[in-house]
């Protein structure tokens, strides 16, 4: 059959994304101009405008290619960056997958854009290695909502440029919200303790999946849409809109929560203090889990658990059973029993490092977060994977590549 005749066929039905791709070759958007262009196999091009633009996008390109899957954009600015397509395929080959606290994007940021700041030369090395797996698809380096966080309080060139080299390396891939994931963890031990009947799904802590990183997911209106069609247009709204947000040049101030405030009195109070080792790690996992009682809560009642005492003692008596919320309680009751300080930031580093350093490969931290996080490892079967330099991190990664 051939394009006319594939283009006939289609016409008064409501075509899906496999029977579009037997006649179109790409389609993309121009965000600015609001402009939308479609190729077809054979060479011709269909333009057509669809809205008045928006001046003050960031993006100039938003294209979807049908034969390999890949969402591309380009910046205002000539920045190049891919979506890797989602798709379910066994992988013969290992991919680590690499953490990065914000200063270590930033390393790796400065090594792309502005290697003068860099002065150590095995730091320099370390971040053209990492680069290099990265771009040879070798390691998965993945985004999260604390990088879009913290890079939104940036502005300028200075943001845009560790905002493009985030998206660049990470192709898409993103850190689920750690809020999600601990709430995954509840929900599978609580099933499973109670023997409640609700089916909990399986769910991958790092995934290509739209709105994976966020905390309340949004799906796009994608009605009377085909299935393929719609999953397409949420993929493409969903990344356009990150994409968007981190290379826009404007500041905007982080939030300052108060829930450091809390630990803080703890750690000063005389009697907290005079408790044991043994006791204060024991307390830690207890206020751990009064941290997270709303979401417990939501998560029972989800499965149809009405006993909030039971729900408090399963998880209490499974705590080690889930590794995110075990490895955030012990460096609770860790940082509570050495009076260390706490600031606003340390919720985001609890969660998202502490999230990254349950479940990927290797995890590159300042260097607070990493002493802290290695000595909640405490005697776990595997090392910990936390790391507070990148010469270390890539020393990991060349044992876990042999």
């Amino acid at each position: 059959m051939t394009d006319y005749e594939e283009e006939a066929s289609m016409a008064g039905t409501n075509p899906d994304i496999g029977e579009l791709a037997l006649a179109f070759e790409e389609m993309a958007q121009y965000p600015i101009s609001g402009e939308v262009v479609i190729k077809y196999r054979d060479g011709r091009a269909v333009q057509a405008r669809l809205s008045d633009g928006d001046g003050e996008s960031t993006l100039r390109e938003i294209a979807y290619n049908f034969s390999s899957g890949v969402i591309r954009f380009e910046s205002v600015r000539g920045g190049r960056f891919e979506v890797d397509p989602e798709v379910v395929v066994a992988r013969s080959e290992f991919r680590p997958i690499v953490y990065l606290d914000q200063c270590h994007w930033s390393t790796l940021s400065n090594s792309i854009f502005e290697p003068a700041r860099i002065r150590n030369e095995r730091d320099r090395d370390a971040a053209a290695e990492l680069l290099d797996l990265a771009e040879r698809g070798k390691v998965i380096i993945p985004v999260s909502s604390a990088h879009t966080l913290e890079t939104s309080a940036l502005f300028d060139v200075r943001r845009q440029n560790l905002a493009s080299t985030i998206l660049r390396l990470s192709r898409g891939w993103q850190m689920r919200s750690p809020i999600v994931v601990r709430m995954h963890e509840m929900a599978s031990v609580l099933g499973r303790k109670l023997a409640v009947s609700s089916f909990v799904p399986e769910t991958d802590v790092f995934s290509l999946a739209a709105g994976a990183m966020d905390t309340n997911r949004r799906v796009s209106d994608a009605s009377g849409l085909p299935p393929g069609l719609a999953a397409l247009f949420d993929r493409m709204t969903s990344f356009s809109a990150i994409y968007d947000v981190l290379m826009n040049p404007a500041r905007i101030p982080s939030p300052k929560p108060g829930w450091h405030e809390h630990y803080q009195k703890i750690a000063r109070d005389p009697e907290f203090q005079a408790r044991t080792p043994k006791q204060k790690i024991i307390d830690g996992r207890a206020l751990a889990i009064a941290d997270v009682a709303p979401e417990a809560l939501a998560v029972a009642q989800s499965l149809g658990i009405d006993s909030l005492e039971q729900v408090s003692i399963v998880l209490y008596e499974e705590f080690s059973s889930m590794p995110f919320m075990r490895l955030y309680g012990d460096a609770i009751g860790h940082r509570l029993a050495i009076r260390a300080n706490w600031e606003p930031n340390d919720l985001v580093d609890m969660l998202y490092l502490g999230c990254a350093a349950a479940y990927a490969d290797v995890v590159v931290a300042e260097r607070t977060a990493t002493n802290y996080l290695q000595r909640a490892w405490g005697n776990r079967d595997s090392e910990c994977p936390v790391v507070a330099k990148l010469p270390d991190a890539v020393d990991r990664l060349s044992q876990l590549l042999t």
